[in-house]
């Protein structure tokens, strides 16, 4: 944004679980793997050689591919990208082509937030930077900063921050997305950031080589969103931090951690009351948007339900 001299970098990963026909015809994971393991690598590699190639050839730019916590679980990161625009239009395509490449495998893919109540979620974490319009050097950091966070990145944080329990109801806007949320989840269930902490809601990210801030997750996020209305709502938080100029809070502490929303209904009654929001949206899509996610929130169905309906359109 030339208004505010900057320009926004936005990269994404992609959480998703396999699954394949038993004998008896039940859809079960492609395997019983855990954090960290090689198996679904190993056992999948044709799949991922072929869900990359196809990427490959749609110019949508791929990061890395790996397992992940849960059973039959992969990740692909999309590399970050100056065009916002694009970076969205690149998840959208990204997800029709691992499940169009998973069928071709005989597998099916699912990107449902919970599948089981036992095992790690699926999320779609975004990360966020941006440098100073006409530079290529990251201005979201700055290591003059006690926090390693540029004065500007500290305002985009915070208002990030000040608009988060609205923005749930765009980042995990469904029933089923509030059942990966907790302590322990690695998604972050209270108001706040913190650097490294994989179980912070905005967890600032430091570069391995130089030992310095790269960039901000939003951990609290997964595939049930549309992705264009999310990032246009996180960026217009963020915005309005830098024109402000707001000063971040301090870094979260279990005492200073502030409660969010336990509920998708909980969460779009802060949207009722966010009057930057509803402005970004427009009074007929607010309108809109509020109903239908309040419909999601009153007929909730049984996890059970949900990963059975998922499985058969896959």
């Amino acid at each position: 944004r030339n208004d505010i001299g900057i320009e926004f970098c936005v990269g994404a990963e992609l959480e998703f679980m396999l699954y394949r026909p038993n004998k008896d015809g039940s859809m079960e994971p492609v395997d019983m793997s855990t954090f960290g393991t090689s198996t679904t690598l190993n056992e999948q590699e044709d799949f991922i050689s072929a869900l990359y190639d196809q990427l490959e050839q749609q110019d949508i730019q791929v990061e890395l591919i790996h397992s992940e916590s849960a059973p039959g679980q992969l990740e692909v990161v999309l590399r970050y990208s100056d065009n916002v625009l694009q970076l969205a239009d690149d998840v959208v395509y990204a997800r029709e082509t691992v499940k169009n490449v998973a069928k071709q495998y005989g597998m099916k893919a699912l990107f449902l937030p919970k599948t089981s109540m036992m095992a790690a979620g699926n999320g779609g974490h975004l990360h966020f930077s941006f440098k100073e319009v006409g530079s290529s050097r990251n201005a979201f950091s700055h290591s003059s900063q006690p926090t390693g966070i540029s004065k500007k990145g500290q305002s985009f944080l915070e208002g990030v921050l000040d608009h988060l329990s609205s923005i749930l109801s765009f980042s995990i806007p469904t029933v089923n997305s509030f059942r990966r949320v907790g302590p322990g989840c690695w998604t972050g269930s209270t108001l706040g950031w913190s650097t490294e902490d994989k179980d912070s809601p905005l967890r600032v990210c430091v570069d391995l080589n130089t030992q310095q801030v790269s960039n901000v997750e939003l951990k609290l996020s997964d595939a049930t969103a549309n992705i264009y209305l999310e990032l246009a709502m996180i960026l217009s938080a963020g915005m309005e931090g830098l024109k402000n100029e707001k000063v971040l809070r301090p870094m979260m502490t279990n005492e200073n951690a502030l409660p969010l929303p336990q509920s998708l209904q909980e969460s779009l009654d802060c949207l009722k009351n966010d009057e930057l929001l509803l402005s970004v949206l427009g009074n007929d899509l607010s309108t809109a948007y509020i109903a239908v996610r309040e419909m999601e929130a009153q007929t909730e169905s049984t996890l059970e339900e949900e990963v059975a309906a998922a499985l058969s359109r896959a």
